[in-house]
């Protein structure tokens, strides 16, 4: 008998929790590319990951258009734990204001691991046979919410962009 996890067919049938422990419906994405991150602001990575996304958030999503919404999930099992507000705080100096939601703590492996996670996983496992190795392993979603590739933090900021153009078309 298949899962929840397994029969789903988009990102938009899972819910995930924001920092207010409030159950978000992934479905309000419907329509954006997204981009779902696994993170730390203690890695050593933050930084790099941060300076890729925050110029393609600020230009697909603003006053005028709403075309990508980056999805932050903080996840500690690669390294050191951090208050929301030391991660709230960290996020805020280093990209100047918002560029994305950030939600409540997850695992991303084990049995602990949300749908949504195992879902993206099971759709795009990657070379780690569905294992998450490291954090700013970044799912990239078409507007159906369907994952369409599975990248890590070392990619190149003009060939995620052109993804991203690509799926917006």
């Amino acid at each position: 008998m298949q899962s929840a996890t397994e029969k789903a067919k988009s990102i938009f049938e899972f819910t995930a929790t924001d920092l207010n422990g409030n159950e978000v419906q992934l479905e309000r994405y419907r329509g954006s590319v997204c981009l779902i991150v696994n993170f730390s602001t203690k890695d050593a990575t933050f930084d790099k990951v941060l300076s890729l996304l925050t110029p393609l958030y600020r230009k697909y999503h603003n006053d005028t258009r709403k075309d990508l919404n980056v999805l932050f999930f903080p996840c500690f099992q690669f390294g050191a734990k951090e208050s929301t507000d030391e991660m709230v705080q960290r996020f805020e100096s280093a990209t100047g204001g918002s560029i994305g939601e950030i939600f409540a703590e997850i695992e991303v492996n084990g049995s602990k691991a949300p749908g949504l996670y195992r879902y993206l996983k099971a759709k795009k496992p990657g070379n780690c046979g569905g294992f998450v190795n490291s954090n700013f392993t970044l799912f990239l979603t078409d507007r159906q919410g369907v994952p369409v590739e599975r990248l890590n933090a070392g990619i190149h900021p003009y060939t995620l962009e052109d993804m991203i153009e690509n799926l917006l078309r």
